[in-house]
Protein backbone atom coordinates (compact mmCIF):
# COMPACT_ATOMS: atom_id res chain seq x y z
CA UNK A 1 0.00 0.00 0.00
CA UNK A 2 0.96 3.73 -0.90
CA UNK A 3 1.69 6.17 2.33
CA UNK A 4 0.91 9.71 1.61
CA UNK A 5 1.30 13.04 4.23
CA UNK A 6 -1.79 15.03 3.82
CA UNK A 7 -1.18 18.67 5.42
CA UNK A 8 -4.32 20.65 5.57
CA UNK A 9 -6.60 23.36 6.75
CA UNK A 10 -10.01 23.20 8.76
CA UNK A 11 -12.53 25.98 7.83
CA UNK A 12 -13.30 28.27 10.14
CA UNK A 13 -16.80 26.21 10.71
CA UNK A 14 -14.96 23.24 11.77
CA UNK A 15 -13.11 25.53 14.08
CA UNK A 16 -16.40 26.18 15.32
CA UNK A 17 -17.08 23.07 15.71
CA UNK A 18 -14.22 22.01 17.68
CA UNK A 19 -14.03 24.84 20.06
CA UNK A 20 -17.40 23.90 21.07
CA UNK A 21 -17.14 19.66 20.98
CA UNK A 22 -14.45 17.36 19.96
CA UNK A 23 -11.27 17.26 18.18
CA UNK A 24 -10.88 13.76 18.35
CA UNK A 25 -14.42 13.26 16.60
CA UNK A 26 -13.33 14.88 13.50
CA UNK A 27 -9.89 12.70 13.47
CA UNK A 28 -12.26 9.80 14.77
CA UNK A 29 -14.12 10.18 11.52
CA UNK A 30 -11.00 11.02 9.30
CA UNK A 31 -10.30 6.99 10.50
CA UNK A 32 -13.49 5.69 9.19
CA UNK A 33 -13.68 7.43 5.96
CA UNK A 34 -10.13 6.34 5.32
CA UNK A 35 -11.12 2.86 5.82
CA UNK A 36 -14.24 3.51 3.19
CA UNK A 37 -11.36 3.81 0.25
CA UNK A 38 -8.98 0.59 1.67
CA UNK A 39 -6.85 2.69 3.29
CA UNK A 40 -6.00 4.09 6.91
CA UNK A 41 -4.54 6.95 9.39
CA UNK A 42 -1.40 6.16 10.53
CA UNK A 43 -0.66 9.16 12.28
CA UNK A 44 -2.53 12.38 12.65
CA UNK A 45 -1.84 15.73 14.56
CA UNK A 46 -3.48 19.14 15.02
CA UNK A 47 -0.67 21.27 13.93
CA UNK A 48 -0.46 25.64 14.21
CA UNK A 49 0.69 27.06 11.51
CA UNK A 50 0.54 26.83 7.74
CA UNK A 51 -1.50 23.88 8.23
CA UNK A 52 -3.70 22.69 10.45
CA UNK A 53 -3.59 18.77 10.31
CA UNK A 54 -1.05 17.32 9.46
CA UNK A 55 -1.49 12.82 8.70
CA UNK A 56 0.24 9.68 7.10
CA UNK A 57 -2.29 7.78 5.73
CA UNK A 58 -1.85 4.86 3.67
CA UNK A 59 -4.07 4.15 0.76
CA UNK A 60 -4.16 1.37 -1.65
CA UNK A 61 -2.93 3.92 -4.59
CA UNK A 62 -3.15 7.03 -5.72
CA UNK A 63 -6.94 7.46 -6.89
CA UNK A 64 -8.14 6.18 -3.01
CA UNK A 65 -5.98 8.54 -1.63
CA UNK A 66 -7.53 11.20 -4.49
CA UNK A 67 -11.03 10.11 -3.06
CA UNK A 68 -10.00 10.80 0.33
CA UNK A 69 -9.14 14.43 -0.28
CA UNK A 70 -12.03 14.61 -2.16
CA UNK A 71 -14.52 13.62 0.17
CA UNK A 72 -12.99 14.91 3.29
CA UNK A 73 -12.90 18.50 1.27
CA UNK A 74 -16.94 18.45 -0.03
CA UNK A 75 -17.83 17.78 3.95
CA UNK A 76 -16.63 21.45 4.58
CA UNK A 77 -14.49 20.24 7.19
CA UNK A 78 -11.18 21.01 5.38
CA UNK A 79 -10.20 24.00 2.76
CA UNK A 80 -6.36 24.16 1.36
CA UNK A 81 -4.28 21.20 1.95
CA UNK A 82 -1.23 19.50 0.18
CA UNK A 83 -0.71 15.83 -0.55
CA UNK A 84 2.79 14.11 -0.69
CA UNK A 85 3.27 10.61 -1.76
CA UNK A 86 6.12 8.99 0.45
CA UNK A 87 8.24 6.22 -0.68
CA UNK A 88 10.09 3.76 1.75
CA UNK A 89 13.93 3.20 1.35
CA UNK A 90 13.08 0.16 -0.34
CA UNK A 91 10.87 2.47 -3.07
CA UNK A 92 13.22 4.64 -3.58
CA UNK A 93 16.10 2.17 -4.24
CA UNK A 94 14.05 0.95 -6.77
CA UNK A 95 13.86 3.83 -8.28
CA UNK A 96 16.82 4.74 -7.91
CA UNK A 97 17.66 1.74 -10.06
CA UNK A 98 15.41 2.59 -12.73
CA UNK A 99 16.75 5.98 -13.38
CA UNK A 100 20.19 4.67 -13.48
CA UNK A 101 19.33 2.08 -16.69
CA UNK A 102 18.76 5.20 -18.39
CA UNK A 103 22.41 6.06 -18.44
Amino acid sequence: MAQFLWQTSLTSTAWKNQVTGDIAALIDAGHADAAHFGGAVLHAWVAFGEYDLIAVLEMPDNESMAAYVLAMTAKGHYSAGKTTILLSGDETGRALTRAASLG
